[in-house]
């Protein structure tokens, strides 16, 4: 069911639930939590304050079984993705299996939608090395199709109503970023207020210095934002520099309310474009990984072979 890529635990699964009414959601997660609780598993169901008053009143008490709020939980998708990721990385080996349900919220925008889509379809890189097992829930009264039809590409696994099946519209994390469903972010069209290169490791400093500045006067994004784009920004020069790029190009766009930064290199081309998901101590990429937590969005491409391009966004 799982892509091997991206799944390396046996206990891993990431299933979706759609369904069209309160009984079979109730049904579904009582399932799911009673087959957790059933495996020795930690369980955790998360929703809105409104749903988790229903499910609460159809689920017996367990002190494995817990609950959380959706506006607690799901702030921003990278923050929440790596929250997860951290929490399960300290357990200690041989702790009990993890096992949540819950709704992703939906964005407010349609931008902010698909950065909750590419979120799901990340979780499967990003946690695929953990025992953890998850059951989303989306609800066809409330949810729009074309987000639906972007879940059904993003989860390994499809709850049927008796239990998981092999979800046939999924696709590997790499491939669902060159869906249509993905509305992957684009650099924008109009004039940068920032345009610089960096030519070695001697032009690093000055290249954080003129980000720094640029973002400050052009944007009313909060300074600890930017100082947290400035360290992404950073990791992802610092690497093009590893990778033996001579010339990075710093691109930078801003408005009241978001900054994008778009870095070309000419290094050797081939960078994965899951780069950055994965633990370190589990071979993942350590400059991007630590890139990805700092910014709302990093997008990367390889559009020629002898080059690389990754967009920062940040709000």
């Amino acid at each position: 069911m799982n892509d091997e890529r991206t799944s390396s635990h046996p206990h891993y699964r990431h299933d979706l639930l759609v369904h069209d009414d309160d009984a079979a959601l109730v049904n579904a997660t009582r399932r799911f939590v009673r087959q957790g609780l059933d495996a020795g598993a930690d369980v955790l169901v998360h929703g809105t304050r409104g749903r988790m008053a229903m499910l609460e009143q159809a689920l017996a008490a367990h002190p494995r079984l817990t609950y959380g709020y959706d506006e607690q939980m799901y702030v921003a998708p990278s923050q929440t993705l790596f929250e997860y990721q951290r929490q399960l990385a300290r357990r200690a080996p041989g702790s009990r299996d993890v096992w949540v349900t819950g709704t992703v919220p939906l964005g407010a925008t349609s931008a902010a939608q698909a950065a909750w889509s590419r979120y799901e379809s990340a979780v499967n890189e990003a946690l695929g090395s953990f025992p953890f097992q998850a059951m989303c829930t989306y609800d066809t009264r409330s949810t729009p199709p074309e987000v639906i039809a972007a879940a059904r590409a993003s989860h390994p696994g499809l709850d049927n109503g008796e239990g998981s099946v092999p979800c046939p519209d999924y696709r590997p994390p790499a491939d669902f970023l060159a869906l249509p469903e993905a509305k992957v972010p684009q650099a924008p069209r109009e004039a940068p207020q920032l345009a610089t290169d960096v030519l070695g490791p001697g032009d690093l400093a000055s290249m954080r210095g003129l980000v720094r500045a640029t973002a400050r006067s052009a944007s009313a994004v909060p300074l600890d934002a930017i100082e947290d784009l400035l360290v992404a920004v950073h990791e992802v020069t610092v690497n093009g520099v590893i990778r033996g790029a001579r010339t990075m190009s710093v691109t930078l766009w801003a408005n009241l309310n978001r900054i994008v930064v778009q870095v070309i290199d000419d290094g050797p081309g081939g960078v994965d474009p899951l780069a950055g998901y994965q633990l370190p101590e589990l071979g993942g990429a350590l400059g991007l990984w630590v890139a990805r937590q700092q910014v709302d969005d990093l997008i990367i491409d390889t559009p020629r072979d002898d080059g690389c391009r990754i967009l920062l966004i940040k709000s």
